[in-house]
């Protein structure tokens, strides 16, 4: 993060681009009063045509022009965002920043411009795959009820200039390493619309699963570690969540050190189609083994 060269805009509006570290940018106190100016503003206009004034910085990386053809290099970080309009459930941002320091991804935390949000960044491990990234990290936080801004799977995505003086500093994360692609589209829209409705009930099935599942790659355990507990466990999530239990099925797999994405969708395919007699008791097993609950 000390060593780390990040692009920055004079603001929102500019396409000339220069260079800056991202510890400078997050340690820049330079606008400190004119972010606590904008969070007392009552008027959202008012706010805009002030948030137009501060400076602004691709954090994913340093780039030659705006957008996406024009990165040079990958920062290695994803910035996620945490928006008030998309958790009318959240109303104290100061702590769900303090609540993310116990994720062992999690580099930095602090408060948006507005401080109606908070803004993150976790380190990845397959810089060419940031979307496939955000995919995975979008199901993680729903499952711990956080939606995320769908416009951080944007590599060029902009990040205004922000203050908080309690911001959260790691300079030792865990690097984030699952990655999710949703094919095909149309299933990609049912399966959101399945995690908007059934993730803040904890005591679903599905909810549990996604639990285990979050907990087993949190702490980097490999539940599918032979082919035949793998098999055992796509057979019981076919079985109970039929094509949902693909991306499952995905993210319980992505531990495994031959994990591969084009085999573990065929694998999951071929357990659709079969008559294959394994149950959900049969995926709680497994966890069970590996002393997950």
């Amino acid at each position: 993060m000390r060593n780390i060269i990040i692009s920055k805009y004079e603001n929102v509006k500019s396409i000339i681009p220069i260079n800056v570290t991202m510890w400078d940018w997050l340690n820049d106190v330079s606008y400190k009063d004119l972010v606590l100016q904008i969070r007392t503003l009552i008027d959202k206009d008012d706010a805009k045509k002030l948030k137009l004034k501060l400076p602004c910085v691709t954090m994913s990386g340093q780039f030659m022009l705006r957008g996406a053809n024009g990165l040079v290099e990958h920062s290695g970080y994803i910035c996620i965002d945490i928006d008030g309009a998309d958790n009318l459930h959240l109303n104290d941002f100061g702590k769900v920043r303090d609540e993310l320091k116990k994720i062992k991804n999690i580099a930095y935390a602090a408060l948006s411009v507005s401080g109606n949000g908070v803004f993150c960044l976790i380190p990845i491990k397959y810089h060419e795959k940031h979307k496939e990234h955000f995919e995975a990290l979008k199901i993680q936080f729903l499952n711990i009820g956080i939606t995320i801004d769908k416009a951080c799977s944007d590599v060029s995505r902009l990040r205004i200039y922000s203050y908080d003086s309690d911001a959260y500093f790691n300079e030792r994360p865990v690097v984030f390493n699952q990655v999710f692609e949703y094919k095909p589209q149309k299933v990609f829209q049912a399966k959101k619309l399945s995690f908007e409705k059934t993730y803040h009930n904890e005591n679903t099935t599905h909810s549990k699963v996604m639990r285990i599942i979050s907990k087993a790659n949190n702490s980097g355990i490999d539940i599918t570690e032979k082919y035949e507990q793998w098999f055992q466990i796509g057979c019981a999530l076919a079985n109970e969540f039929g094509e949902e239990g693909r991306e499952m099925f995905h993210l319980a797999s992505q531990n495994h050190p031959k994990y591969h994405s084009e085999s573990c969708d065929g694998k999951f395919t071929n357990f659709m189609e079969g008559n294959y007699s394994y149950t959900i008791g049969t995926f709680f097993h497994w966890a069970e083994k590996y002393g997950i609950s």
